[in-house]
């Protein structure tokens, strides 16, 4: 996947520095008899350099795997994102629709901190904790089954959203009138939670989230990949309900 990288206009003093470029790997899976693919993707990530998708989805059953090319972010991607939403050591970070874990895991295993999904499928919650355990990285991430709105956002320094409430609108098919009131809910309740995050909290979107970000918030890097936006957002000050940030 090529990439290009631009720096956006945000808060003055606030412009992050541009994320390193992952390597891509040339990992074939391995042969019979020497390394797990699972080491294979431990050892790669450990360093920060990106092993193929093909390589990574190994480490997940075929039913999850035919899905990863349309709804899980990639390896490649899902490394820039984690430098953007960890740049301390210790951070706490939430990925909202997180699927079978892939950008936790790798940014567990490349930049360490806490990672934590929250997931509407419970078998994808399943394959993301089995995941986890293979490289290794279970005590520094979890994966809840549930709600979004269960869990306090309040408890971590940084979210991830990858367009998580796709599903909402077109799990059946062909989007209806339900499908778009859930989806036009799930995204009203981001913004408003998302108004009343702490000021620093970091957020990064990859293709949105469906919504726009509330005006506290400052755009300080994005970056485009693919037919893509990386972005991340900080926190500058409460909202005042309603008001959003026009992109």
């Amino acid at each position: 996947m090529s990439t290009a990288s631009q720096l956006s206009p945000g808060a003055p003093g606030t412009v992050d520095p541009p994320v390193p470029e992952p390597e891509l790997s040339v990992f074939e899976p391995p042969a019979p008899g020497r390394r797990t693919v699972a080491h294979t993707v431990l050892e790669s990530l450990r360093w920060r350099v990106a092993v193929e998708d093909v390589v990574f989805d190994r480490l997940y059953p075929s039913h999850v795997r035919r899905l990863s090319s349309v709804h899980w972010t990639p390896v490649s991607v899902a490394l820039r994102a984690a430098a953007l939403l960890a740049p301390e050591p210790g951070m706490q970070i939430l990925d909202v629709g997180s699927g079978p874990g892939k950008l936790c895991c790798v940014g567990a295993l490349a930049y360490g901190g806490s990672w934590h999904g929250v997931e509407l499928n419970p078998l994808l919650v399943e394959a993301a904790t089995a995941t986890a355990k293979q490289l290794e990285i279970d005590p520094c991430t979890s994966f809840h089954a549930g709600d979004m709105n269960q869990l306090d956002w309040d408890r971590f320094d940084s979210l991830y959203f990858y367009n998580p409430f796709e599903s909402v609108l077109f799990g059946g098919g062909c989007p209806d009138q339900d499908g778009w009131t859930a989806f036009a809910d799930q995204v009203a309740y981001t913004e408003e939670r998302l108004a009343q995050l702490s000021t620093g909290t970091r957020v990064v979107t990859f293709h949105g989230f469906g919504g726009e970000m509330p005006s506290s918030f400052a755009l300080t890097y994005t970056e485009a990949i693919g037919d893509g936006e990386l972005a991340l957002w900080i926190k500058q000050s409460r909202s005042r309900p309603g008001h959003v940030q026009p992109r």
